[in-house]
């Protein structure tokens, strides 16, 4: 028997994981001194009218003990385990989960670092999920998943950068001059880092820049937003007209993602 476990930024639904058998790490964040835990996608409250009134919110990577917790728990059930977490090149998630494991049996756990957050990483799960039910072995899965993180990706783009920057999650990059000209900046999740690839003027440009962004042969595509419904429509009316054969999804994001992109953020992840 084999059990999945990932971290919460991967924004599955309570049901899906409990579906597909994925134990999900909360993960800690603060808002006005106030210490809460992120959770299943669906279940983080309402936090954006919270977030949008309240400054210097914070994050914290998932914790060790809880990690260790968890495998102890499923190794002791007679689990073979395979956590899969988000990207190293954006938070210690990946250290705590691989210290933690460090004091079970090696042949009873793999941690594989995503190169992935949100919904990248959410495939990426699935995806781990589906060879599980196949019947590999856990060894095999790991690599797998690995091989796969080349083919899963996710473009984005921000209202401002303001919030991003303050994260420490991207590099010196051109200022976006949004509130200025309506230019927003088109970014990327790739090789688990967050890289400026353009820039599109008003919402029509900044639909077609990222939908051309997903490869033509993504089997599978997540629609991310926060508190940036006026996208969804004509996000939604392009990828059906590109990708007519790809499974489509609109997916909710946490306070996490929130409190290091900013709100007014919108996103598509894929794999191939």
């Amino acid at each position: 028997m084999i059990a999945l476990v990932t971290d919460s930024t991967a924004y599955l639904t309570k049901q899906e994981a409990v579906s597909l058998g994925v134990h999900v790490i909360p993960t800690g964040y603060t808002i006005g001194g106030k210490q809460y835990q992120e959770t299943y996608g669906d279940c983080n409250g309402d936090f954006e009218p919270l977030l949008a009134r309240t400054p210097n919110c914070t994050t914290s990577q998932a914790s060790i003990l809880s990690f260790a917790k968890t495998f102890e728990k499923l190794v002791e059930g007679g689990y073979d385990v395979l956590c899969i977490v988000m990207s190293s090149r954006l938070s210690g998630t990946y250290s705590c989960a691989s210290i933690a494991a460090q004091s079970m049996p090696q042949e009873k756990i793999r941690v594989v670092d995503s190169l992935a957050v949100a919904g990248s990483l959410n495939l990426l799960v699935k995806y781990a999920s589906a060879l599980v039910r196949e019947g590999h072995p856990l060894s095999s899965i790991a690599q797998m998943v690995e091989q796969a993180r080349a083919n899963a990706g996710i473009v984005f783009s921000v209202s401002s950068m303001d919030t991003l920057r303050r994260s420490g999650r991207i590099g010196i990059i051109r200022q976006s001059v949004g509130t200025i000209l309506n230019i927003r900046p088109v970014l990327l999740c790739e090789e688990g880092a967050i890289s400026a690839c353009s820039s599109a003027r008003g919402s029509r440009e900044l639909v077609h820049e990222m939908v051309k962004r997903v490869p033509k042969n993504a089997k599978k595509i997540i629609l991310q937003h926060l508190s940036d419904s006026t996208l969804i429509e004509p996000l939604v009316e392009e990828l059906c007209t590109s990708f007519s054969q790809a499974e489509f999804s609109i997916a909710p994001v946490g306070p996490v993602i929130a409190i290091n992109i900013g709100l007014g953020a919108v996103g598509l992840s894929w794999i191939q």
